[in-house]
C-alpha cells in the first residue's frame, strides 16, 4: 500500500475496511415453485469507511466500477470482490479477514482505550489513522487531528528507521546461522571422539574388518593404525555415531 501523507493516497481504497460475509435471502421463484420457504446463500461486501460507523453492502460479485484492461487498453468492469481481491480470497478460505497495515496494538502512542474507540469507528490500523481526514477525522473526537498528526509521523519514522532495522535483521539470521554451524561442529567433534576411542581398543585387522563391512573394499597395504582409524571413522555411518 503505497501511502501519500501530503495528499490523498494513491490508492483511493487504500483507507477502506472491506469484509465479506454470506447472508441467506429468499429465492421467491424457487420457494414458489416448491411450496416452501428456499434461501439462497449470497456473498455481501461490506464496506465502511475509517472514523464513521456506517456500513454499506453490496453483492460480492455486483459491479463496483469499470477499469483499463492493461493488455487490451479496453474498460472492464470490476466486481466487489476483485476490487477487495485480498479479503475475498481469505473470506472463501474462511480465514480472518484482515486489512494491510500495522495493528493498533502495534502503535505506541495510542492507549488501550483509545484503541477500542478507533476500532468502533472502524480505523484498525496506523495507516487508516494517518488516512482519516474530513468529517471521518472529526467523528474521531478531541485530539482527533493529534491522533492523525502522529499516525504520520509514527509511519514516517519507521520508513527511516527501516533500513537500520533490515540490517540488525540480517545481523541476527547471521549470528544465528553460525550459532547452528558451531553447534554441528561442536557434535563432530564429540562424535569423532567416541569413535576414536572405540577404534583404539580395536586391532588393525578387526579395523580392516569393519572397513570392508561398512564399505566392501578392504584398506590394502600395510596402512598404519592411526589412519586406519580415521578410515574407519569416515566409513562409520552417521547414524551410528
Amino acid at each position: 500500500m503505497t501511502v501519500n501523507l501530503r495528499g490523498n493516497p494513491r490508492d483511493p481504497d487504500a483507507a477502506v475496511v472491506a469484509t465479506f460475509r454470506l447472508e441467506a435471502r429468499k429465492n421467491e421463484l424457487k420457494s414458489r415453485e416448491a411450496g416452501r420457504p428456499i434461501y439462497d446463500d449470497v456473498e455481501i461486501c461490506e464496506i465502511r469507511l475509517p472514523g464513521s460507523r456506517d456500513m454499506k453492502p453490496f453483492p460480492a460479485h455486483a459491479f463496483s466500477h469499470w477499469d483499463t484492461d492493461p493488455l487490451t487498453g479496453g474498460q472492464v468492469e470490476i466486481t466487489y470482490a476483485e476490487r477487495f481481491r485480498h479479503q475475498y480470497r481469505q473470506f472463501k478460505e474462511q480465514a480472518t479477514q484482515t486489512k494491510t497495515g500495522t495493528p493498533l496494538a502495534l502503535a505506541p502512542f495510542l492507549t488501550e482505550a483509545r484503541r477500542a474507540e478507533l476500532r468502533a469507528l472502524n480505523v484498525y490500523t496506523a495507516e487508516q489513522l494517518a488516512l482519516v481526514d474530513g468529517q471521518e477525522l472529526k467523528n474521531l473526537g478531541p485530539g482527533g487531528r493529534d491522533l492523525k498528526n502522529r499516525a504520520e509521523a509514527y509511519i514516517a519514522e519507521s520508513k527511516a528507521l527501516a533500513p537500520d532495522i533490515a540490517k540488525d535483521t540480517e545481523l541476527e539470521a547471521l549470528r544465528a546461522r553460525l550459532a547452528v554451524v558451531e553447534q554441528d561442529n561442536e557434535l563432530l567433534k564429540q562424535r569423532h571422539t567416541l569413535l576414536a576411542n572405540e577404534f583404539e581398543n580395536m586391532t588393525s585387522d578387526e579395523i580392516c574388518a569393519y572397513i570392508k563391512t561398512h564399505t566392501g573394499v578392504a584398506p590394502v597395504g600395510q596402512v598404519p593404525h592411526k589412519n586406519l582409524i580415521r578410515m574407519a571413522i569416515e566409513a562409520t555411518p552417521h547414524k551410528a555415531a
